[in-house]
């Protein structure tokens, strides 16, 4: 086992997964079902004149093909939506998608249209790398993506083999060379004159260039495609930098139409969320609070915060508080862009996943109760009992707002006395009669004494602490004072 690990450590082995409809669905997963379903076109503009980039599934139907000027394009289909190129989004798209990716790898590369991952340290973390080819597509296709892969011993080399399909087989090292020198050369980073020149030498594939010496390449061609097949076969180490996610989670959602009701807000907030989940997953931490901003188009911005008794990892709780939050909200008329953040993290430990590979929600039923009570009634509404760094009971029961934080005193441990939760605002005088305690009813001491001194050095308090009952069972906390020897009635168990 020890040669097999270090094996993989000494032997890259790298995915690179090519996503070749970014441009229409990265515009498309910040619509609505409903727009989804329509024929849908992404123009780019070319020599001046608007040309189909990408376009979807329905508009293809309508024989909508690449390259097509939006003139062609809506003479063919009139119905068609057409929406403009918006290279932030891809971006944003790239950044969302190798968040998911670096659930599956720490060593993950953003492309123009595509990521790279180094697999071989991943291989025993999924017990095997079909597990992970599948995981890595379910968790890409559940975003609505379209992905394509290729695997190879360098990213330049997973990139060429790179299919129109997502296999989750691995090949073998000999398949995967045998793939690489098959690879017309076409597919080769190269400028025009090289490819000429390929072809006036008859070169063909990746197989037969690389064969041939690299003095005489070096003769033929310039020093920038020595370094490309020094890429290609792993010789030279790939320089790109690793992406990492941030250590603040932002993320936003623009709808130029505008959003006038609060009903119209339920898809880009699940979406938001969504992308946030994976982030948490991929970060390996929990969140204590999310703060929402609604801009409209015109007018001030309006926030909202959602804070968590206890961090979590639930999104679909997020999604439910969000919503009660929002109830008692007063929005502008019309939204144009939803954003959310997170900079209030906590460490988790391991996701535990069920048999379809799901996250499964914590339970803590405590937890989802104060805060659905916090969204519905205001983060002062509900209150707790704390305990204070002092001797006297009275002193160190405090009743506090749930989610404040406790003072620095207070986080000093005190000797744990056996004592009832609620205490009398003012302690009852006990009577004492023929050596009998009264309180409305005989008392006999079942338990004590337990002495507690306090403030000594302002004015001496000293008081012996007693269980009591009477003849019905029930039990009291009282106390004598060593001053005077009264007694009192300082608390009542349930």
């Amino acid at each position: 086992m020890k040669n097999r690990t270090q094996s993989y450590l000494t032997e890259p082995l790298w995915l690179y997964v090519h996503f070749p409809k970014l441009a229409s669905e990265a515009v498309l997963s910040v619509m609505n079902n409903a727009s989804v379903d329509k024929p849908v076109v992404v123009v780019n503009r070319q020599n001046n004149a608007q040309r189909v980039a990408c376009y979807n599934e329905p508009a293809k139907q309508w024989g909508i093909e690449k390259a097509l000027s939006l003139s062609t394009a809506l003479a063919i289909c009139p119905e068609l939506v057409v929406l403009a190129k918006n290279p932030r989004q891809e971006q944003q798209l790239l950044k969302q998608l190798a968040v998911i990716a670096y659930s599956f790898s720490s060593d993950v590369i953003i492309d123009t249209e595509g990521l790279w991952l180094e697999l071989s340290t991943s291989e025993l973390l999924f017990n095997g790398y079909t597990p992970l080819l599948k995981r890595l597509h379910r968790q890409i296709s559940s975003l609505s993506i379209t992905a394509t892969n290729g695997i190879g011993k360098s990213p330049l080399a997973a990139k060429v083999l790179c299919t129109e399909h997502f296999h989750t087989h691995l090949p073998n090292n000999l398949q995967i060379m045998d793939a690489l020198e098959a690879t017309s050369l076409e597919v080769l980073p190269s400028n025009k004159r090289q490819q000429q020149t390929f072809k006036q030498l008859g070169l063909i594939t990746i197989g037969e260039l690389i064969k041939l010496p690299r003095s005489a390449l070096s003769q033929r061609f310039s020093p920038d495609l020595l370094e490309t097949l020094e890429l290609l076969l792993g010789e030279k180490p790939y320089s790109a930098p690793r992406f990492q996610p941030a250590t603040e989670f932002y993320d936003d959602m623009q709808n130029p139409q505008g959003i006038y009701n609060k009903e119209g807000l339920a898809f880009p907030m699940e979406t938001l969320l969504r992308r946030f989940h994976h982030y948490l997953i991929a970060r390996q931490c929990q969140c204590a609070e999310i703060i929402w901003q609604f801009e409209p188009l015109l007018g001030a911005s309006q926030s909202m915060t959602v804070n968590l008794s206890d961090s979590s990892q639930d999104c679909g709780n997020l999604l439910d508080l969000s919503r009660l939050h929002l109830e008692r909200l007063n929005l502008p008329l019309s939204i144009e862009r939803i954003s959310l953040f997170c900079n209030q993290f906590t460490t988790s430990s391991n996701p535990v996943f069920d048999l379809f590979d799901n996250l499964k929600a914590e339970n803590c039923p405590s937890s989802k109760l104060i805060d659905c009570l916090h969204a519905r009634l205001g983060k002062n509404a509900i209150s707790q009992i704390t305990k204070d760094a002092e001797h006297l009971p009275e002193l160190a029961s405090k009743i506090t707002h749930i989610g404040s934080q406790p003072s620095t005193q207070s986080q000093h441990k005190l000797k744990e006395t056996q004592q009832p939760i609620w205490l009398l605002p003012v302690p009852a005088p006990i009577r004492m009669y023929r050596r009998q305690l009264y309180w409305k009813k005989p008392l006999t001491i079942v338990r004590g004494p337990e002495r507690i001194c306090a403030n000594w050095w302002q004015s001496e308090q000293q008081r012996d602490y007693y269980l009591a009952s009477d003849h019905l069972g029930a039990h009291y906390w009282i106390y004598r004072e060593s001053t005077d020897n009264t007694w009192f009635l300082h608390g009542v168990f349930a």
